[in-house]
């Protein structure tokens, strides 16, 4: 193998390393962050949520109209 091949594939070997440990990393924040939430808090973040969802869906038949 050429010299050249050899160092793409490493480079190459390690993108994908470093996107696979930010992927996990990322998951691994989602976890926590949804473990540190307690379930009311999860509530209210769902209901303020579904409460935007209502006033912008408002807010477009209001323009609509």
């Amino acid at each position: 193998m050429d010299s050249a091949t050899i160092l793409v594939l490493l480079l190459g070997a390690g993108v994908v390393a470093l996107l696979v440990w930010f992927e996990v990393n990322s998951r691994r924040n989602n976890a926590s962050d949804k473990q540190r939430l307690t379930p009311d808090q999860f509530g209210m973040k769902s209901l303020h949520k579904e409460g935007q969802i209502k006033v912008e869906s408002e807010t477009q038949k209001k323009k609509a109209a």
